[in-house]
């Protein structure tokens, strides 16, 4: 999957994580720049292996666990199966998609108030927002 794409899934995962449990599933902040939320941590860390819309490609960790492995041993089961739920729900969209949906959701569009369309921005996107706007969209 592309960079973008792998940016908003986890960007929703951890939107409807807040709105469900209450708390965080990863230890990080997503900014609101012009392509939708990003995670600074995860920009930082693929910044020299991929570009926005080419296709990322994985390979195994030291432990040779693969992704899911890794995300199934670091999760409770309710959890796991509530980030698969998300995933079902949002994989199938492609990257430009769910760009175009993030910018049309208020934690999104109130955290770059005051800047352009194409204005850089790096307005971190708060979590009580995220928490109170996707637990409407659960109900």
């Amino acid at each position: 999957m592309s960079h973008l794409k792998l940016q908003k899934l986890l960007y929703y995962t951890q939107a409807y994580h807040l709105a469900y449990f209450k708390n965080p599933l990863i230890d990080d902040d997503f900014e609101a720049w012009v392509h939708g939320p990003v995670s600074r941590k995860v920009f930082d860390l693929l910044k020299d292996k991929s570009l926005l819309y080419v296709d990322l490609k994985y390979t195994a960790e030291e432990n040779n666990q693969s992704p899911v492995e890794h995300v199934q041993s670091s999760l409770t089961r309710e959890q796991f199966d509530w980030v698969n739920y998300v995933l079902g729900e949002f994989s199938t969209l492609t990257g430009p998609e769910l760009e175009a949906l993030t910018h049309s959701e208020a934690p999104w569009i109130d955290a770059r108030k005051g800047f352009g369309p194409a204005d850089r921005c790096n307005n971190i996107i708060s979590k009580p927002a995220m928490a109170e706007y996707y637990r409407q969209q659960l109900y």
